[in-house]
């Protein structure tokens, strides 16, 4: 531990804030924001961040463990916890740089009207949580609270009126009764207002950083307590909930997911919940949270079907008992999502060698048939709003792309019609839903497959430009996205007369690429 101390106080500023890895690679200055500095932001390029050294002087100090035997375990990933089952919730702590108490969120113009509240000082090492501490941690950071319930809420669903708002309604509950779910939510919250500019402080990089661990470590600690003893019905949405609000904290950095692990840790839960023994006991919180992280698994499905995680069952209880839940998240009618897993999942077992390419291309032919057969002004609406046709729309010409590039992603050319079809629907959609509804920022996956599929440059400038707004309009940057489109582009512009398709999911998913991330798109 000195060595480490050591280090973060050398005073040599080369070592201390170097550039990003991106800018690196360029040679070129960079201006050195964090989490993503702005000449990438700016010119669309993907940041790679900076070394793993920042890591260690802003990110959560995990507290010593009590049982000297448990030393080994002690982590802020999902492994294990060495804190007991009854001290899941822990402190927030800061190595190397302290949260000052005089530094009050209020003064930000988007507090102007939250009640002026100061963070919190970090608590020593050896200070052990109490009930008191959780209280304190609720007080001090209501802000950030506020800021979640009343802006970033807004941004995740399709918030609109006759439908309520799942964050508020399932999360906002659980953050007032465990301190993990209350980490997990601070941490997404002072990540947006950095990464969205309300507030550029570094302060909220480190306290992003800060919660962001510490409810890692809350998420191990119930994992271990699952492992040993079980959890209560609470906890369980507890440990849901962090993971989605870890997962989106990733999609709100960047879109590559560190916490995708994570996803797929906890689908052997989502699983007992979608299929219970006794259908009382499932909740609506829990049904959402499984309606939102079975999504998120299908998303990364879409990038290369081998990563489909959750089981056929629970994406059938989704679209059984969780139709409000995603129609609200996404706008996705819950049949359109259960068809759709149905073909990763098929594709998954071609790509395994337990479908031969005959069986898989029959799957195809029928799931092309669904999708171009189904009609969206058949389906039923949380509400009368003319939109959720148009999303609906949206995301059935989505599907049908996905469908057209198995078995053989490069075989089919994007001026190939039935391609070019899809992807003049999905413009269509966009441009009859007012940029200025909830309905709008909901079709950022749906362009961005149609951008990925376009070789036509008044369409790829179409396509930038939606997404722009979206961007503008949610405060998410999404620079994994903007980084695919641009690589899919260029290499289309490389190659002008190729009839071979450039498929987005290479530089997602790929036997070439190492690592492997969860590119997730929300």
């Amino acid at each position: 531990m000195a060595s480490r101390v050591s280090l973060v106080k050398r005073p040599t500023a080369h070592r201390k804030d170097p550039a990003c890895g991106t800018c690196r690679k360029k040679c070129r200055k960079c201006d050195r924001k964090r989490p993503i500095c702005d000449r990438c932001r700016t010119r669309g390029l993907h940041c790679e961040g900076y070394p793993p050294r920042f890591q260690f002087c802003e990110m959560a100090t995990i507290p010593e463990p009590r049982d000297p035997d448990d030393a080994s375990r002690t982590s802020v990933t999902l492994a294990h916890s060495s804190v007991s089952p009854s001290e899941v919730s822990v402190v927030p702590e800061v190595a190397g740089e302290s949260v000052s108490p005089q530094v009050s969120l209020s003064n930000d113009p988007t507090f102007r009207d939250f009640p002026t509240v100061s963070l919190p000082s970090p608590p020593s090492p050896t200070h052990s949580a109490t009930t008191s501490d959780f209280q304190q941690d609720l007080t001090s950071n209501q802000p950030l609270i506020e800021y979640f319930q009343q802006v970033l809420s807004e941004y995740l669903t399709i918030s609109i009126e006759g439908t309520d708002n799942p964050f508020r309604e399932h999360i906002l509950p659980l953050v007032y009764q465990h301190q993990g779910i209350l980490h997990a939510l601070l941490g997404l919250s002072a990540c947006h207002m950095h990464i969205s500019g309300r507030n550029e402080s570094q302060r909220f990089v480190t306290i992003s950083l800060q919660y962001q661990g510490l409810a890692l470590h809350s998420l191990g600690a119930l994992l271990l307590q699952e492992e040993v003893s079980g959890l209560t019905p609470l906890e369980e949405e507890c440990v849901l909930g962090m993971v989605l609000l870890l997962v989106l904290h990733d999609v709100c950095e960047s879109g590559i997911s560190s916490n995708g692990a994570h996803l797929t840790g906890v689908s052997f839960l989502c699983k007992r919940l979608a299929c219970p023994t006794d259908f009382s006991t499932r909740s609506k919180a829990s049904m959402f949270f499984i309606s939102a992280l079975s999504w998120l698994d299908m998303l990364r499905g879409f990038s290369g079907a081998e990563k489909l995680a959750y089981d056929g069952d629970v994406r059938k209880c989704v679209r059984d008992h969780g139709s409000l839940s995603l129609h609200t998240l996404v706008g996705c009618p819950p049949i359109i999502f259960y068809r759709i897993g149905q073909v990763l999942e098929s594709g998954k077992s071609y790509l395994a060698g337990d479908l031969s390419v005959e069986q898989f291309q029959e799957f195809l032919i029928e799931a092309e048939k669904f999708f171009r057969g189904w009609d969206p002004d058949l389906a039923i609406y949380p509400t009368g709003h003319q939109e959720w046709r148009y999303l609906a729309e949206a995301y059935r010409h989505a599907c049908l792309l996905r469908v057209l590039r198995f078995p053989d992603a490069f075989a089919i050319s994007c001026d190939d019609p039935r391609i070019k079809t899809s992807v003049r629907a999905i413009f269509d959609a966009c441009a009859a839903i007012p940029r200025d509804t909830a309905f709008y920022k909901r079709l950022l996956f749906p362009l961005f497959l149609a951008g990925a599929d376009t070789s036509s440059p008044h369409q790829m400038h179409y396509a930038s430009w939606c997404i722009g707004e979206i961007k503008h309009a949610t405060g998410f940057q999404h620079p994994a996205m903007t980084d695919v489109l641009t690589k899919v582009w260029e290499e289309r512009r490389a190659n002008p007369d190729s009839q071979a398709n450039v498929p987005w999911m290479e530089f997602t998913c790929s036997e070439f690429l190492s690592p492997q991330h969860a590119y997730l798109f929300f």
